[in-house]
């Protein structure tokens, strides 16, 4: 289980926080310890400010939110603070690729988002099926979306002189939306955050900001931190959140409140970063992604298809987790069309399904190579998110339950009925009807609630050794592009802030990309499992072929989208080789998994 786990997460991560803390300089320089004893805090403390469980229960219920990270940095970066020359406190060294600071901290005063409308806003969150909103209210460049009393470097100051925030907080309340602020500790422009004058200067700045965040918006639901590499005692964490839990009793907040508390957990929930997570992870979590390559607005980048998308929150649902979908507003104030037209067609699916991921919990069964589980008292949803190769029955085995099953209904078309066989629980499809659907979902009726029973592993996953395979591709962009870069990474470290570094990418003027993996003895592949580089889910046709006795090659399946964590179900008879063909795309292909598994 531990390859599966290692590899359907989004491969191939690497910790923002320890990366860009590699040069011990600048680690020394903001790394110093809390201004007098009262910032530290015990064990005991620091459980006085997890949310309880009924505090939790809409967030769990939610599933979906959207992020929306924006700012004057989109006229001349779609890189959000990380786009800006100069010292970056808390993060690392000096940034001097990007714009000089002394342009891009003058940007605000020529954003004026003249068809912004938080009404219009709202309603596309709940026409694209989430329940809440997370708006960055001030990110690590320091410019400030509400009228902050203390700076100048705010929306106030700009042409467009209205304070967003208020007009989002009201607009949410309004349309009874949920709705978070994501306030960056780090400040990368005020010239006393994290230096000599830090606690003097920069921390009542900041608990200025948070104050008024948090105390003049009326009902705000939850805090997005964003501490970057830094520990809590330098934000008097422990002082803040306690009272933010006054000013807002039954608020919720993510883990990035700072480093090196007493007790691992920090916050109510874990935040992995462009990375569906682990599939049994021992507390809830939420999984942040970007709907384009960049959080930021990003025009020419590549849009993640509504397929994609769906299969990762239902992964996400059935993992534990919610999704928060990041979309970046253009510069008059709107989402991209094309953005939003696919989360559109997410919110189309979640009116017809949402009710075996919403409200639900994880399921009894632990995801695996067949898709995920969710359920809600005595019901159980089997989500087949598997795809069934062209010689192969459509069905999916499964471990048998220790309940009795009383029901069983085809929520999607296509289920034809189940058996218990030797032991297994066995759901029967229609294959037409089977591969028109993103996911097969089975709805069970249980004698019993599944909770009560501890959960049940569902695939004993044996890849194939990288030893026993030889990689080759039609063409590779650049050396550490090769096909068999995807084959030498450490797995994902379920971090907050984490960076892809390795993929398979062909060159822009290849037509047939291929890449082929030839086993060195013939091999029983049951299962195949395919990604893409999380920032560019680019590919719209695809075929899997696989090579015979006689070194033919025969086409086993043709997809369409691949995403994240794709499993294709072959008939386990024994092959010579397996090839990927992309034949449609639409930016550059990046794949960063391809595994085979007896």
């Amino acid at each position: 289980m531990k390859n599966f786990i290692t590899i359907i997460s989004a491969v191939f991560f690497l910790s923002l926080g320890y990366a860009q803390n590699k040069t011990k300089n600048y680690k020394a320089q903001w790394d110093f310890p809390a201004q007098d004893s009262a910032m530290y805090v015990t064990a005991d403390q620091q459980k006085e400010l997890y949310a309880t469980e009924a505090e939790m229960k809409w967030f769990k219920d939610a599933k979906l939110g959207i992020f929306v990270h924006w700012g004057p940095a989109l006229f001349e970066t779609d890189a959000l603070s990380w786009g800006r020359d100069g010292e970056r406190p808390g993060a690392g060294k000096p940034a001097n690729g990007g714009v000089p600071a002394e342009i891009y901290d003058t940007l605000y005063k020529k954003f004026n988002p003249v068809n912004f409308d938080a009404d219009k806003w709202m309603q596309q969150v709940k026409d694209w099926g989430a329940e809440y909103i997370v708006f960055t209210a001030k990110h690590h460049d320091g410019f400030a979306f509400f009228d902050a009393k203390n700076s100048d470097y705010t929306i106030m100051n700009t042409p467009f002189g209205r304070d967003i925030c208020k007009e989002l907080a009201d607009a949410a309340h309004k349309a009874g939306v949920k709705i978070f602020w994501y306030y960056s500790q780090p400040d990368w422009t005020h010239p006393d955050c994290l230096r000599e004058k830090h606690y003097e200067n920069y921390l009542p700045y900041m608990k200025q900001h948070v104050k008024q965040l948090f105390t003049e918006y009326g009902k705000i639901d939850g805090v997005f931190w964003d501490n970057l590499g830094t520990k809590y005692w330098q934000w008097d964490s422990y002082h803040l959140l306690k009272d933010m839990k006054k000013w807002q009793p039954g608020i919720v907040s993510n883990a990035r409140t700072g480093f090196a508390w007493p007790l691992e957990d920090r916050g109510d929930y874990d935040t992995p970063e462009q990375s569906l997570g682990p599939v049994n992870h021992h507390r809830y979590w939420e999984a942040c992604l970007t709907m384009t390559d960049k959080w930021l607005y990003s025009p020419k980048g590549p849009i993640k298809p509504y397929e994609t998308v769906l299969s990762m929150l239902i992964q996400v649902a059935g993992n534990g987790g919610n999704l928060l979908l990041d979309l970046g507003p253009n510069e008059k104030g709107e989402f991209v069309a094309k953005e939003a037209e696919e989360a559109k067609k997410v919110g189309h699916w979640i009116k017809t399904y949402g009710h075996t991921i919403k409200n639900t919990r994880r399921g009894i069964y632990i995801a695996g190579d067949f898709g995920a589980s969710t359920q809600i008292g005595n019901k159980l949803y089997i989500h087949v998110l598997e795809k069934i190769a062209n010689n192969v029955k459509a069905e999916i085995v499964l471990p048998n339950l220790p309940i009795k099953i009383l029901t069983s209904e085809g929520i999607t078309n296509g289920f034809k009925s189940h058996e218990i066989k030797n032991g297994k629980l066995v759901l029967h499809f229609d294959k037409t009807e089977f591969d028109k659907n993103i996911d097969n979902i089975v709805a069970l009726t249980l004698a019993e609630n599944p909770s009560n029973f501890e959960r049940i592993e569902t695939w004993e996953a044996n890849p194939i050794a990288n030893t026993d395979f030889v990689v080759s591709e039609s063409s590779f962009f650049s050396p550490n592009k090769k096909g068999d870069a995807i084959y030498n990474n450490v797995g994902n470290v379920f971090s907050e802030g984490i960076h892809l570094k390795s993929w398979w990418e062909p060159t822009k003027n290849d037509k047939e990309p291929i890449l082929t993996v030839d086993f060195k003895s013939p091999k029983a592949i049951k299962t195949v499992l395919l990604s893409e580089n999380m920032r560019a889910h680019c590919i719209r046709e695809f075929y899997i072929e696989t090579k015979d006795k006689s070194g033919n090659w025969n086409t086993s399946y043709k997809g369409k989208t691949i995403g994240e964590g794709l499993r294709i179900k072959l008939n386990g008879n024994s092959i010579y080789g397996i090839r990927l063909k992309p034949t449609k795309k639409t930016k550059s292909i990046q794949i960063t998994a391809f595994n085979t598994y007896e």
